[in-house]
C-alpha cells in the first residue's frame, strides 16, 4: 500500500506498508555434514528445516526537489521480522558427557529493524563552465536492530546490520566524461553467533573507502572507461569475540 502527497510542485510526502521475504541460501537448507576426524570434533551442516523470513515493512518520507536538478529527503523506515536468520553455534552433546559445537542455520522468533535516512544529491548547473559539470551526492542512514536468538538464548542485533552507514560522492559529467569520486563508510556488524559463548561471536569491523570510477564517450559506439577501487587501501577484518 503506496501513499503519496504533494505539498506543493516541489514538495512529497510518502508513506507505505509492505511485505518482503528472505529466503535461506540453498547451502543453508543442503542436508550436510562436515565433521573433524575426533568425535569431539567440531560439526557444520545445514538445516532442511530452516524458515524463509518474512519482514512487514512501515515506511515515511519526505522528499524537497532542489530546481534545476537535485534533491533533498528524509526517511523513517520500520521492520517487523518473523523467524529471522541466524548462522549460529550451540553445543550437541553426543554422550559418555562429552560435546561437541554444532553450526547451522536457525531461525529466531521474531526481530526488528527501524532507522533514520538522510539524503542530498544537487547538481551545480548555476556555476559557469566548466564548473556546471560537477554534482554532489550523500546519503547517512541509522539503523537499529534486535532479534531473538534461537533456542530461547536473549536477544542480539541482526546479522549483517551496521549501525551506521553513510556515503559522499563527487560527480562531474559534461562534454562525454562521466566521473566519480566515492567515500563509503559502514559501522561494524555481528556475521554468526555462538549461542553457549557470546563472547565467541563472529563480526566484521567497521570499513570506509574511497573509489573512483569514470568514463569517456568517444562516438556512438565506443567509450573509455577506468575504475580504481579502495584507493585508501582499507582492510576487510574479521574478528571473533574483541579485536
Amino acid at each position: 500500500l503506496h501513499f503519496r502527497y504533494e505539498l506543493n510542485a516541489d514538495s512529497i510526502l510518502r508513506a507505505s506498508y509492505s511485505t518482503a521475504l528472505n529466503r535461506p541460501d540453498f547451502m543453508h537448507t543442503a542436508p550436510y555434514r562436515t565433521l573433524g576426524d575426533l568425535e569431539t570434533s567440531a560439526v557444520a551442516e545445514g538445516n532442511p528445516n530452516v524458515k524463509a523470513a518474512y519482514a512487514h515493512n512501515l515506511d515515511v518520507s519526505y522528499e524537497h526537489y532542489l530546481r534545476p536538478l537535485g534533491l533533498l529527503s528524509v526517511a523513517a523506515f520500520y521492520k517487523r521480522i518473523n523467524d529471522p536468520l541466524f548462522i549460529a553455534t550451540h553445543s550437541e552433546s553426543i554422550g559418555n558427557g562429552l560435546s561437541r559445537q554444532v553450526t547451522r542455520p536457525e531461525n529466531g522468533n521474531s526481530g526488528q529493524v527501524h532507522g533514520l535516512e538522510l539524503a542530498w544529491q544537487q547538481t551545480f548547473d548555476f556555476l559557469p563552465a566548466p564548473l556546471d559539470g560537477f554534482g554532489i551526492y550523500g546519503n547517512y542512514t541509522w539503523a537499529k536492530s534486535r532479534a531473538d536468538l534461537p533456542f530461547g538464548a536473549g536477544s542480539t542485533e541482526l546479522p549483517g546490520t551496521s549501525r551506521t552507514n553513510y556515503n559522499l560522492a563527487l560527480t562531474y559529467e559534461k562534454h562525454g566524461l562521466n566521473a566519480r569520486l566515492a567515500y563509503n563508510y559502514r559501522s561494524r556488524f555481528i556475521q554468526s553467533f555462538d549461542v553457549d559463548s557470546p563472547e565467541l561471536n563472529i563480526y566484521w569491523d567497521d570499513r570506509a573507502s574511497l573509489d573512483f570510477s569514470a568514463s569517456y564517450k568517444l562516438n556512438r559506439n565506443w567509450r573509455l572507461f577506468t575504475e580504481v577501487n579502495n584507493i585508501n587501501d582499507t582492510r576487510q577484518v574479521r574478528f571473533q569475540g574483541k579485536r
